[in-house]
């Protein structure tokens, strides 16, 4: 062992020493690159399924927000018909009055009066026809009353239970934000961890950086030999899908930061990174990653080709777009931002080729 690979090995211990975060070995003995790569692996699942999850809950929150405005609507549209009705109701019970009142002023207290004041019998026999209308009308009057009654409460109580519906609603969404910045909390935990890992990985791991290296390499020929396209452009570009085509237009957005529930073009999300690039193809894809696991058409890894989508677990957690020379690019995750890496993962999935 030369004194310049000696003094790799002294500074790569004393990194993992002073760390001190589960990054040493139980026997005080530094880990292999590959032990610390391992873990270093594992951490980066870790983050991207709680980002998965993460956004899961905020589509949740989002179909939410639409059932609390659809229920806004219908109670805004049942209070009107609840005003309608009760005013129905009250101009049917001032006729109704009214004709009481009639009567008393007349002192006639019943419809037989009416009936005992006729002259004759063609007299009565129009009172009776006369009051047979009245009775008739009266009783209408009286069970259209009961009726709008009876659905002024149902619309009463419909409300209600649409409001507590609401409530009920809303305090799911708290309870889910409330989870939502719980998780925050500790994805910045694993992304600190994360960091310290990568920082011991760069001292000596010079074969994933060549790997990573010749792939940016490769992307950036690809992406000076295809037709200028600006990242913000929304026109359908009319070219295959599955292609150099797709890399040189998801180059266009290295760097871009991270953000949960990021759609594009200034912020993304695994998932809504690959939307982004195909969209523009016109290839329209779920939105998230574990559905658009089942798109396309399966590709064996031996298969794989710039422009293929990659998966990392099943249901997937993560997915990116595949660039060659065993790399893809993609949109990490918290803290991170859209860059090559390495597909070789041990929770790699499969791939699918979208036409």
């Amino acid at each position: 062992m030369n004194r310049k690979t000696l003094s790799a090995v002294l500074a790569l211990t004393v990194v993992l020493v002073v760390s001190g975060n589960a990054l040493a070995a139980p026997s005080g003995v530094p880990e292999s690159l590959n032990q610390i790569k391992d873990k270093r692996q594992q951490l980066e699942m870790k983050v991207e399924k709680l980002d998965n999850q993460i956004v899961s809950v905020m589509k949740q929150i989002d179909n939410n927000k639409k059932d609390i405005q659809k229920i806004s609507e219908n109670l805004k549209q049942n209070q009107i018909q609840l005003e309608t009705s009760q005013k129905g109701i009250k101009d049917k019970q001032a006729l109704f009055n009214k004709r009481i009142r009639a009567m008393y002023i007349n002192g006639v207290n019943s419809y037989v009066d009416v009936l005992l004041q006729s002259n004759s019998l063609g007299d009565l026999i129009s009172r009776a026809d006369t009051v047979s209308k009245i009775i008739g009308f009266d009783k209408k009057v009286v069970n259209d009353l009961k009726y709008n009654k009876e659905i002024i409460s149902k619309k009463r109580r419909s409300l209600d239970e649409q409001n507590n519906k609401v409530i009920a609603i809303k305090s799911d969404n708290d309870k889910k934000l409330s989870k939502l910045d719980s998780d925050k909390q500790e994805q910045i935990k694993l992304i600190v961890d994360l960091k310290d890992k990568e920082r011991v990985l760069a001292v000596a791991d010079t074969a994933t950086t060549k790997l990573v290296a010749v792939a940016k390499n490769k992307v950036q020929q690809v992406r000076a030999a295809a037709p200028k396209i600006s990242r913000g452009t929304s026109s359908v570009a009319s070219v295959p899908a599955s292609s150099d085509s797709i890399v040189a237009y998801a180059s266009n957005f290295l760097g871009t930061p991270y953000q949960w529930g990021g759609n594009g073009p200034s912020t993304f999300d695994c998932s809504g990174f690959t939307s982004y690039v195909y969209t523009h193809f016109g290839v329209s894809l779920p939105r998230v990653s574990s559905d658009q696991q089942n798109t396309g058409t399966a590709i064996s890894r031996d298969q794989l080709q710039p422009g293929d989508l990659v998966f990392f677990g099943y249901p997937a957690h993560h997915v990116g777009i595949y660039v060659g020379n065993g790399c893809y690019i993609h949109a990490p995750s918290t803290g991170d931002v859209v860059k090559v890496s390495p597909v070789d993962r041990p929770d790699y999935s499969g791939a699918r080729r979208v036409n």
